[in-house]
């Protein structure tokens, strides 16, 4: 579709609308919205014949979130501050009814999210964390929480990235975008779910007052933390939204961040890594995400891994080092988890594309948005 912008309107005959919103939405937009002179051209008008309109409009929808988290992925870190990020969020959701908080630093700190706090301490912007609610089953017991991980820039702090591809570091907020938009979709779509989603904003950044490797923070579960890695901060953050949304009532709890390299390791840039504490609740995720089409695969998370992050000095270490990075990850999170059933998506290999392709440009993708949609749907009629 791409390939057919300088066409106006296009029209199809097709049995399965949602197998042409990829294209027909999603393909449509172009991240090129910086440059002064842009001839861009873009696909006007879309007719699909003979198709139902309730599922056009869902369609509709859905993607018009995906797009909306996708130009969130794009924008440059000096446009997107975490008080930003937050100030777009509750523009996001009072336009459409959507009930909204804005956790400030002193928030933050009266609620002793050390771990958040650590990571943002070298940078001159000061953290925020978003709560979205949608609870659209007043009668049901059960609330689901999308947990997304919101680093606006990550230079890697004093364990500092290489310069190479640092530029893309701006994307690593695409957990957060992309959980926000799932809670916009269900919001719309009137879906009859429980379900929050909780966004921890925060810059990486080295400066005189960064943390160190070495350093240890508590968390707001009073579990103490070695750093060993400034670079592994994705996890940190987490860990405290990951609290917090359980102290919110949330009774399953469903993550997902640019975590790992090591996810583009196994797993190239064609599936998301998956883990988690609860097979059941894991199979109905996974049968989610293939009704939709998202390619995710499942992970081990034995025991055994939860040696690589032992610490001498703390309750846990925020790295296990070489081996299995992506999988010491999750395990690290499973920590803040607890009992409660949760999953881990680690979208660090999917949520950018580095090339165009004929369905979709090159930049954010916006995966996982569309299973996030499809489970809160299912998981409120359960």
């Amino acid at each position: 579709v791409r390939r057919l912008k300088k066409v106006k309107r296009l029209a199809f005959a097709v049995c399965d609308v949602r197998a042409m919103d990829e294209s027909a939405f999603i393909g449509n937009v172009s991240a090129e919205v910086y440059k002064t002179s842009n001839n861009r051209e873009s696909i006007e008008k879309v007719i699909f014949a003979g198709a139902d309109r309730k599922t056009v409009e869902e369609v509709i929808i859905t993607c018009e979130s995906i797009n909306w988290a996708r130009a969130l992925i794009n924008e440059p870190a000096n446009r997107k501050p975490p008080r930003v990020i937050a100030e777009r969020a509750q523009e996001m959701a009072a336009s459409i009814g959507l009930a909204v908080e804005v956790l400030d630093e002193n928030r933050i700190r009266s609620l002793k999210m050390g771990a958040l706090l650590g990571v943002s301490q070298g940078s001159e912007e000061p953290p925020r964390v978003v709560v979205l609610k949608h609870m659209g089953n007043p009668n049901s017991k059960k609330v689901l929480a999308y947990v997304g991980k919101g680093i606006t820039f990550d230079s890697g702090g004093i364990s500092i990235k290489p310069a190479e591809g640092m530029e893309r570091m701006k994307y690593d907020m695409a957990g957060g975008a992309t959980a926000m938009a799932a809670l916009r979709t269900l919001r719309l779509l009137r879906a009859p779910v429980n379900c929050l989603a909780v966004v921890p904003l925060s810059e990486n950044m080295p400066s005189g007052r960064a943390q160190r490797p070495g350093d240890v923070v508590e968390s707001m579960s009073g579990k103490t933390i070695e750093i060993i890695n400034t670079d592994a901060e994705g996890r940190l953050i987490l860990a405290d939204a990951l609290a917090y949304a359980r102290s919110l009532g949330a009774t399953h709890l469903v993550d997902l961040a640019t975590l790992t390299a090591a996810v583009r390791i196994a797993l190239g840039p064609f599936r998301v890594g998956v883990m988690g504490n609860d097979q059941t609740f894991i199979d109905s995720f996974l049968a989610a995400a293939k009704r939709v089409g998202e390619k995710m695969w499942q992970m081990p998370l034995d025991d055994e891994y939860r040696d690589l992050i032992k610490s001498t000095v703390a309750d846990i270490a925020n790295s296990g080092g070489r081996y299995a990075g992506m999988i010491t990850a999750a395990k690290f999170l499973q920590e803040f988890a607890g009992t409660t059933p949760w999953i881990h998506l680690d979208i660090a290999g999917t949520a950018w594309n580095d090339e165009d392709k004929p369905y979709l440009p090159k930049g954010p993708t916006g995966i996982a948005m569309r299973t996030l949609v499809e489970f809160g749907l299912g998981f409120g009629n359960a």
